[in-house]
């Protein structure tokens, strides 16, 4: 197939605040990744240099040389090192975009493998490329995931700070070992967290977004986080919760949207903690060709 070839991509929020590697769900914010032979590199655009990379990487797999003067762009309202699964944005829509210039070669789960390879986890992809709220788990059989329902009404409140927080380097902050009551507790909350939103029980979504496994230590870097938090539960979110590693703060709820994202721009104010707020939801749809030539 000739390019260029376009795949548009949603958002993700991992780890919903438990689910630490294995909760994601897509989010109706959307980044566009194009795959062209105008052999023009993007300056300094680490996102067009993931795409790049995942794109390569399924023209091997398929037996392929890419064609000559590949590129890719990176272009969307996605903010980068904030937690809303930009990097595994960009690898999605390269692997889907030079998928398809490839004739379509490599199944869905087989693209799942690859970019998951790359991205290290797999929270973000699945969202990113089948969209609503996925489970994830990784095995050496590949990647096993389910799509959970999510309630209609839902809403997405997300205040993202100027502070970045690259994956990497809020992961530094987390144990190799925790307790056996961490592990219960986080597994526990987890369970109760997927059930909870897969009934429409929003009285219990505080408590399941509850976390002992990496929240706390992160906030070593983003000391507003908690507050933050409560700013947005007591303006009527049902939950809030550290976006991925952060530094977005997603809050979920069903009213009053504008308040809470008002509230926690004034929590984030008096602490000196600068940013914006997006409104938004979750959406059902995943990663999708939306140009071809």
């Amino acid at each position: 197939m000739a390019i260029p070839v376009s795949v548009r991509v949603p958002a993700t929020s991992a780890n919903l605040g438990p689910g630490f590697d294995c909760l994601g769900v897509a989010l109706d914010l959307w980044a566009t990744v194009t795959l062209d032979s105008s052999g023009r590199l993007s300056d300094n655009d680490p996102m067009a240099a993931m795409a790049l990379t995942a794109a390569r990487r399924v023209f091997f797999e398929c037996g392929d040389e890419p064609p000559t003067g590949l590129n890719a762009r990176h272009e969307g309202d996605i903010p980068i090192a904030r937690g809303l699964g930009a990097s595994a944005v960009a690898r999605v829509g390269g692997a889907l975009a030079a998928n398809k210039i490839a004739g379509g070669r490599l199944s869905t789960k087989a693209l799942l493998a690859l970019v998951t390879e790359l991205e290290g986890h797999a929270d973000n992809v699945t969202p990113a490329l089948f969209g609503g709220l996925q489970v994830s788990v990784v095995d050496r059989d590949g990647v096993f995931h389910v799509g959970v329902p999510l309630p209609n009404e839902l809403q997405a409140v997300l205040f993202v700070p100027e502070l970045r927080m690259p994956t990497k380097e809020s992961r530094k902050l987390l144990p190799d070992h925790i307790s056996r009551g961490d592990a219960v507790y986080n597994t526990g909350r987890a369970a109760l967290m997927v059930t909870a939103l897969a009934a429409g029980r929003f009285d219990l979504l505080d408590a399941g977004t509850q976390d002992r496994l990496h929240q706390k230590r992160r906030s070593k870097l983003f000391p507003a986080m908690f507050a933050l938090f409560e700013a947005a539960k007591t303006a009527g979110a049902h939950c809030a919760f550290l976006s991925g590693g952060g530094s977005t703060i997603c809050a979920l709820a069903t009213a009053n949207e504008q308040g809470i994202a008002d509230a926690m721009l004034e929590a984030a104010r008096v602490r000196e903690t600068p940013g914006r707020t997006i409104i938004t939801r979750p959406t059902v749809k995943g990663a999708e060709v939306i140009g071809t030539k």
